[in-house]
């Protein structure tokens, strides 16, 4: 029976609490289509919410809610940068009662300190990392959440801190735990443990990857310019020719007929158009791999989303970890999909993820 309900609100956060579950036991479940047949100790459901409106991630969330049996311990996984929907989750779940938001992630250098995300020792709203949203970070956590008194929002310094607040609610299965993947490995350090899973499995020189660059992150761009160095070419297309879907598939598609490949997006778009963007982008990669075997690298919650339900796949089935938020997902066609969150990862990311799919040891390629 479910124990643990994990709601993201984008797949490549569904798919990062995978990685973390998978180092603590296999039986797990990763859903695209809601809470329902749920049957694992821990189920993860991607509720695709972070590129829709405010009401619609709401009802979203509210459904999934409805859903979950009683006596289940309920996480509800945020961007440790507060980007999304986080007010609406954290107003839709204090409408029924005990809600902790433990925000940030200490691994990641993002903690909270006197009610104030910090991101490597920099106040949230006095760093760059939202240069690419279209509104502003705020000021403290309780900007974001609220001041409801069902509503506490604890410091979070470290690992330590995360486990105090998942041992807080121990008693009361009905509180619901808000917060990044590193609140989720607080609650799966609660498990009991089973033998982990490993991908091993690899397709030799026939299997190619594509790397879909969905962020507009400075370290993404760094991230391939180190796969570029590996010999990997870059292919770019233009945001406003895929969001009118006039943007020709057959560069890419004469890069992979020789092998992997990078695709990156360039070109001023306004940030109201990136849902926009996001779905069109999916559609076109869609068009290019489908019925092809290639495995695929997807970086960015919402890209990773686009492209698998523009492929039609409705089940991921997690199997391995690359690195921390890189995981290995299997589809029901055989290919493999590494999602990860546009934010993470060092210069060395995107190679090492091309490299595990492609078989090959980091900085070699295999291209003709």
């Amino acid at each position: 029976m479910t124990r643990t309900v994990v709601l993201a609100d984008d797949l490549s956060g569904a798919a990062e609490v995978a990685g973390i579950v998978l180092e603590r036991t296999t039986d797990l479940e990763l859903s695209l289509s809601g809470v329902d047949g749920l049957t694992a100790t821990v189920g993860i459901v991607d509720l695709d919410t972070r590129s829709r409106s405010t009401a619609e991630a709401g009802a979203r969330l509210s459904a999934a809610l409805d859903a979950v049996p009683t006596e289940t311990r309920v996480v509800v996984k945020i961007d440790s940068l507060l980007r999304g929907h986080v007010a609406a989750t954290v107003e839709v779940l204090a409408r029924r009662g005990r809600v902790v938001v433990a925000a940030g992630h200490p691994g990641l250098g993002r903690v909270v300190r006197d009610g104030v995300l910090f991101v490597n020792d920099v106040p949230l709203h006095r760093s760059s990392v939202w240069n690419a949203e279209p509104g502003h970070p705020p000021a403290t956590v309780r900007d974001v959440v609220g001041t409801a008194p069902s509503v506490a929002v604890p410091d979070v310094a470290g690992d330590r801190d995360l486990d105090d607040v998942v041992a807080s609610v121990a008693a009361d299965p009905d509180a619901v735990l808000v917060g990044s993947g590193a609140l989720a490995a607080a609650v799966v350090r609660t498990l009991p443990a089973v033998d982990a899973a490993a991908d091993t499995t690899t397709h030799g020189s026939s299997r190619d990857v594509l790397t879909v660059v969905g962020t507009a992150s400075a370290g993404a761009r760094d991230q391939v310019a180190r796969l570029a160095e590996d010999g990997v070419p870059v292919v770019s297309v233009d945001a406003a020719a895929v969001v009118a879907g006039r943007a020709s598939t057959a560069e890419l598609e004469s890069v992979l007929a020789r092998g992997s490949a990078v695709l990156i997006v360039s070109g001023p778009l306004d940030p109201s158009a990136s849902g926009r963007l996001v779905a069109a982008l999916g559609q076109f990669v869609s068009r290019v791999v489908a019925g092809r075997s290639v495995d695929l690298a997807l970086t960015g919650g919402e890209t990773a989303r686009a492209v698998v339900d523009a492929l039609g796949i409705t089940t991921l089935r997690p199997v391995g970890r690359v690195h921390y938020g890189a995981v290995v997902l299997r589809a029901p066609d055989g290919r493999r999909v590494v999602t990860r969150p546009g934010s993470f990862g060092d210069r060395h990311s995107l190679s090492a993820i091309h490299a595990h799919l492609a078989g090959l040891s980091v900085g070699t390629v295999s291209q003709s």
